[in-house]
């Protein structure tokens, strides 16, 4: 028979008070109910832990030896507790989570600074990485989530919707697309393109909506990186066609977005989580600020 937590707990109890009686206040159980947890351990040892006199319990060497490591076990058992309560109070802990460059980029460094100051014990690891690497990193567990929006599908995954955006031109509010109320993609023909290069989800659906609409594509730039394509934008070189979403967490006051239209590109954004998995508190801390800054007004 295994010993279990109680028993050790009244073990505990009595050879440090030397007195049953003591032993049973502590633990808030009865005398005879103390006394039963004692003898229980001791069948279960194999071995007996006190000599009793009529008025004492008097250690024996084996009592002596199994005290250290009964409170090793005790201690321990507390220190779990005491970090799930932890957890669960979203107090301590460590969260891996991977975003897409881009929002890595833009709206996280706001969400991280909002969640270490509410939670300054619980570490954060973020894996920025490319649209294309997003699922394998939950479905191997090493990360609880991902954020972003998805190249593919796969089985034991579940996208949940964290945005619905479409893309929209990016320009300098100097720009003459600044003052039109609604803006097509046969619009922009006549203004100086800076796009990200083939491989990139964005190319894909800008190079569809440009050929919907039938017009012959030659961007003006071609970039591997937003940030290069708003410091571009922002020197009046071209003007971007982005998620409108990602344009606020850069510090460019002279850029401005406009949704497109005919068609209408719709660019979502996605939380990646392996089905039928519960997030951890910290997770579910993380991902419920970054809901609140996309409900703020951009």
């Amino acid at each position: 028979m295994t010993p279990t937590l109680r028993q050790l707990q009244a073990f505990a109890h009595v050879y440090r008070l030397g007195s049953l009686t003591q032993a049973a206040q502590a633990m808030h159980v009865t005398q005879s109910a103390a006394s039963v947890l004692l003898q229980q351990l001791e069948e279960a040892l194999g071995v007996r832990l006190f000599d009793r006199t009529s008025r004492t319990l008097r250690p024996t060497d084996a009592a002596h030896e199994a005290y250290a490591m009964a409170q090793r076990v005790l201690r321990d058992v507390d220190q779990l507790v005491g970090n799930a309560r932890g957890l669960a109070d979203r107090r301590r802990g460590l969260l891996h989570f991977a975003v897409t460059t881009s929002v890595a980029a833009t709206l996280m460094p706001v969400v991280i600074e909002q969640f270490q100051q509410r939670y300054p014990d619980i570490r954060l690891v973020m894996h920025d990485m490319s649209p294309d690497r997003l699922i394998a990193p939950v479905l191997e567990q090493d990360v609880e989530f991902s954020i972003g929006t998805p190249d593919a599908r796969a089985p034991g995954i579940t996208l949940t919707p964290l945005l619905r955006d479409q893309l929209g031109v990016v320009c300098r509010d100097d720009s003459p697309l600044a003052i039109r109320k609604r803006l097509r993609w046969r619009d922009l023909r006549e203004f100086p393109l800076i796009t990200v290069r083939h491989g990139n989800g964005i190319r894909t659906l800008i190079d569809s909506a440009m050929s919907q609409t039938g017009i012959d594509f030659h961007p003006a730039w071609e970039v591997s990186f937003l940030s290069t394509a708003l410091a571009l934008t922002a020197r009046g070189l071209g003007v971007s066609v982005l998620p409108g979403y990602l344009v606020s967490g850069f510090q460019y006051p002279n850029l401005l977005t406009r949704p497109l239209h005919e068609p209408a590109v719709e660019r979502s954004l996605y939380l990646v989580t392996r089905k039928a998995h519960a997030l951890s508190p910290a997770a579910t801390a993380l991902i419920g600020i970054f809901n609140e800054m996309l409900a703020q007004p951009r």
